[in-house]
């Protein structure tokens, strides 16, 4: 048997250690940053999702109500009858924004800031069939254009939705002339 000769080793095995913990560790780092920053990437998409949701639901909240459309373009002030700035329906602000707030499972609340406005966009001629007599002293039947613009957004995030969508109505001629802006491509 030969003894062992413990004063030739140079200490490379340790260098060695140093260096794949110094790798491992930087390996480590990387992949918690990683995983923070997919995390946070994929809560921004959730909430801009509920934001969406939000505003689209405040247009249909409007759209699916054609009295309380109809109530609030007729209480436009008389020196904006042709030329309406946007109206918000009363009361419907707090509803929605009360019907969207979420709590999740550990009890901490989301809230979200939504509304809803109604901009006239005057008349249009209806398409044929909207008239039953060739007499024009009756009430003459249009298509009452609108827009319905909702916005949501959720507090302490910068997610927010602001979508308009145009519809009509019909309804009897008033001859009055609307102020939208029609939206380009």
């Amino acid at each position: 048997m030969h003894p062992r000769s413990y004063h030739r080793q140079q200490g490379v095995a340790l260098a060695i250690s140093l260096i794949l913990l110094a790798a491992l560790t930087i390996l480590g780092v990387a992949t918690l940053t990683s995983a923070r920053f997919q995390e946070q990437i994929t809560s921004n998409a959730q909430q801009k999702a509920v934001s969406f949701e939000a505003a689209e639901s405040a247009i249909n909240t409007l759209l699916v109500n054609p009295s309380m459309i109809v109530d609030t373009i007729r209480n436009v002030p008389s020196d904006q009858y042709n030329n309406p700035d946007p109206v918000f329906p009363p009361g419907l602000d707090a509803r929605l924004s009360e019907g969207f707030d979420q709590t999740n499972a550990h009890g901490k609340s989301v809230d979200i800031t939504s509304r809803a406005s109604v901009q006239y966009c005057g008349e249009r001629a209806l398409m044929i069939g909207s008239e039953l007599s060739g007499d024009t002293s009756r009430v003459r039947l249009v298509a009452m254009m609108f827009d319905v613009n909702g916005q949501a957004e959720m507090n302490n995030s910068n997610a927010r939705s602001d979508h308009v969508q145009r519809a009509s109505l019909a309804r009897p001629e008033t001859e009055r002339s609307g102020a939208c802006v029609t939206p380009t491509p």
